[in-house]
């Protein structure tokens, strides 16, 4: 039995419908999709974060759900430290719509053409944010381009014929990411910076990828430990010319060359792989102060085996201009970017060089490691070094002319012109010491607060040095010696901030000062001596002035430099032909004394300090009375005493910042006895004496310039005051 015309056409208007419903579908696509691409709605909704990400472009379309191609395209983004741009004149793709539905946007393939990019340092660091749940996944597993023009890399620009894939997944809100193998190819590239091509004729080709990680688990540097990379570079290179001018300062120009650099290297998680390669040649022209001028070249390689082999030649031309032949090798293949000191410390090779060095600290640091001494700018360099295990061995030397040399010492900047000599030798049971001696032929000294400020200068000053050639030992086991003799000081008064003000300065004259100290490498004095000489000198002593010879000799010992503290056991000072005026209008030549510190302690700083025991042998004790009275103010029996010839006093004293203090002084001899305490300090005066002479006795109290004497029971009296010092 036959289907009635009815049942027969429903089937025809189902399909019909569901036709109809396609094209409907298909045309709401259409118009959807291309007003997205094609109006503000689509800049928008992707730009909503600016300052991360942005992507714009002129134009698109889209004939199928989920292809898009789009024109003039230019995005932009800012990741920690890090901006980056890139432009596309058109940008094709595929979207994977169902993945849309679980937070993943994955784009198959994405190809484009006219491609040019840059990746530099941003002005600010922009924090990363923190680690949320449910960041949606970016999946790019193949990102293409076969024209791409150009690219710039922190200003080095990069130009040419090339081509690139890229592919990674990223899941946002501080997810992991993941760089899928990616490669780069350029031909006929020209590497330039500013207006400088420094690479032309260039072929690059290069691969990368990186396995899944989380950033902040990696951070910086740390990144190189899970990369797999490889290089390979074939180019020209320019050449340069150096000229050094007559303050020793070299000036670099670029200038027409035909140089090469060629690499082949492969980095495996941080490290290079064996038989990796780098080679530059690079012509240079040489020209000296006087003009003189010498072409030649510079060869520089790293070859990669079971370590690092770097080898960098200059010949030898003339004997006048720069040289150098130079083998390093340093154990193991990662990169030398953060661990390359003790890699340094366990590497063999040698260094011949010749030349005027720009920088020469470093070098020097080979033979000589110390804060507190250095040698500084450019020089002319004369070296033979062998390096073995980290070490430099017997025969290395060095020598260095026309340099700035500097030593902070007792809170004082040595500076001026020198030249050094090192060598490493070795001692008498065989084992290699570095021996370094610097002399500067003039040199000035300064207050290490003021060095614009210096206060003497002289000539001729000489630093020795003897450590241990292990380069991890030689801070440590350093010993030195610094000497020198008779600066001149032409103003004595600029000592006067470490004196005690008005209590105790220098009025005028000049003197000569001479040292020779012992220090180890963390710059604590051993032993030592300080001599500083004076003729005529004029001193103020609690508004008394004197004139006089001075001559003082220093002894220090168990110092620590850093600080400024030292013992002056068995150090000395004297002074000669002294004239001085007492209060009243007395006045006394010819006076002389000499004092011996038996026990002491002095710390050589703003404010300076001093203490201890001393011993003064002295002509008479005229000038200790006058300190507390004028003689015509005492009873007529005293000038007999003043008189009364040498006298021996012993007492203990302190001097801080603008305090004098002399305590349990005591002197005598056959026919007298003196005892007092006097301390000073700005125009304040107190003190206590006590005078005897056979069974006559007087005290003088001083208080603040006003005098009360004491006639009876002076004794008495006198052991009844304080002392001034525990």
């Amino acid at each position: 039995m036959n289907a009635s015309p009815v049942r027969r056409a429903l089937p025809w208007r189902a399909l019909r419908l569901a036709g109809l419903l396609l094209v409907a579908c298909y045309a709401l696509y259409l118009l959807a999709g291309n007003v997205f691409l094609n109006s503000r709605i689509g800049h928008d909704l992707l730009n909503r974060k600016p300052e991360a990400f942005t992507l714009d472009w002129s134009g698109g379309r889209t004939y199928w759900p989920g292809r898009v191609t789009l024109h003039a395209v230019r995005m932009g983004g800012h990741v920690r430290r890090v901006q980056w741009s890139t432009r596309a004149e058109t940008v094709r793709g595929r979207i994977a719509l169902w993945p849309l539905l679980r937070r993943e946007l994955r784009v198959p393939w994405v190809e484009a053409d006219g491609v040019s990019g840059s990746v530099g340092r941003a002005p600010h660091e922009r924090p990363a944010p923190p680690p949320r749940p449910g960041g949606w996944i970016l999946d790019f597993p193949r990102i293409a381009t076969d024209s791409l023009r150009a690219a710039t890399l922190d200003g080095w620009q990069l130009a040419g014929e090339g081509r690139a894939e890229v592919g990674f997944v990223k899941q946002l809100r501080g997810g992991p990411m993941e760089l899928r193998p990616s490669s780069l190819w350029f031909e006929a590239l020209q590497v330039r910076h500013g207006d400088t091509a420094w690479l032309r004729g260039t072929t690059l080709s290069a691969t990368a990828a990186m396995p899944r990680h989380v950033g902040t688990e990696h951070p910086g540097l740390a990144k190189l430990d899970l990369v797999d990379a490889t290089l390979e570079l074939r180019g020209t290179t320019v050449g340069l010319q150096s000229t050094l001018d007559a303050e020793g300062r070299y000036g670099f120009a670029v200038q027409p060359g035909e140089g090469r650099l060629q690499a082949a290297l492969a980095l495996r998680q941080g490290a290079l792989a064996r038989d990796g390669r780098l080679q530059l040649r690079l012509p240079l022209l040489s020209v000296d102060a006087g003009g003189g001028r010498v072409a030649n070249q510079l060869d520089l390689q790293l070859a990669v085996d079971d370590g690092l082999r770097l080898r960098a030649t200059l010949p030898d031309l003339d004997g006048r201009h720069p040289s150098l032949d130079a083998h390093l090798d340093l154990p193991g293949t990662t990169l030398p970017l953060t661990d390359w000191r003790p890699r340094l410390v366990a590497a063999s090779g040698a260094v011949r060089a010749h030349g005027h060095l720009p920088s020469i600290g470093a070098v020097v640091a080979l033979f000589a490691e110390a804060d507190w001494m250095g040698l500084e700018g450019s020089g002319t360099v004369d070296a033979d070094l062998r390096l073995e295990d980290g070490r430099l061995v017997d025969g290395s030397r060095l020598e260095v002319t026309d340099v700035a040399a500097h030593a902070d010492v007792l809170g004082n900047h040595f500076s001026g012109k020198g030249r050094a000599r090192a060598v490493i030798a070795n001692d008498a049971a065989g084992q290699p010491q570095s021996r370094l001696e610097v002399v500067m032929d003039a040199f000035s000294a300064a207050p290490a607060r003021t060095p614009e400020r210096p206060y003497f200068s002289g000539e001729r000053l000489r630093l020795e040095t003897v450590s241990d050639a292990r380069l991890e030992r030689m801070a440590e086991s350093m010993q030195a010696r610094l000497r020198f003799e008779r600066a001149r000081i032409p103003d004595l008064t600029l000592f006067n901030p470490y004196l005690p003000n008005d209590t105790l300065r220098f009025a005028g004259g000049n003197g000569l000062l001479s040292g020779d100290l012992r220090l180890d490498g963390d710059g604590d004095v051993g032993q030592g001596t300080l001599r500083v000489e004076g003729r005529q000198v004029r001193l103020a002593v609690s508004g008394m002035q004197l004139r006089g010879d001075v001559a003082v000799d220093a002894r220090l010992r168990r110092g620590n430099l850093h600080k400024g503290e030292f013992e002056l056991g068995d150090s000395r000072a004297s002074v000669r032909n002294v004239a001085f005026t007492e209060p009243g209008g007395t006045t006394h030549s010819g006076w002389w004394a000499t004092l011996a510190i038996d026990r002491g302690r002095a710390e050589w700083k703003t404010p300076s300090s001093a203490s201890g025991s001393l011993q003064v042998w002295m002509r008479d004790v005229g000038f200790l009375l006058a300190m507390f009275a004028d003689r015509t103010d005492l009873p007529r029996w005293t000038a007999r005493v003043v008189d009364a010839g040498e006298a021996r006093l012993s007492g203990t004293w302190l001097w801080k910042d603008t305090r004098l203090v002399l305590d349990r002084a005591h002197a005598e001899n056959a026919r007298f006895a003196v005892d007092a305490r006097l301390a000073l300090e700005g125009p304040r005066q107190r003190g206590d004496l006590y005078l005897k002479w056979g069974v006559l006795g007087v005290g003088v109290e001083l208080r603040d310039g006003k005098r009360t004497y004491h006639l009876r029971g002076a004794r008495q009296w006198y052991d009844s005051q304080p002392r001034l010092l525990p």
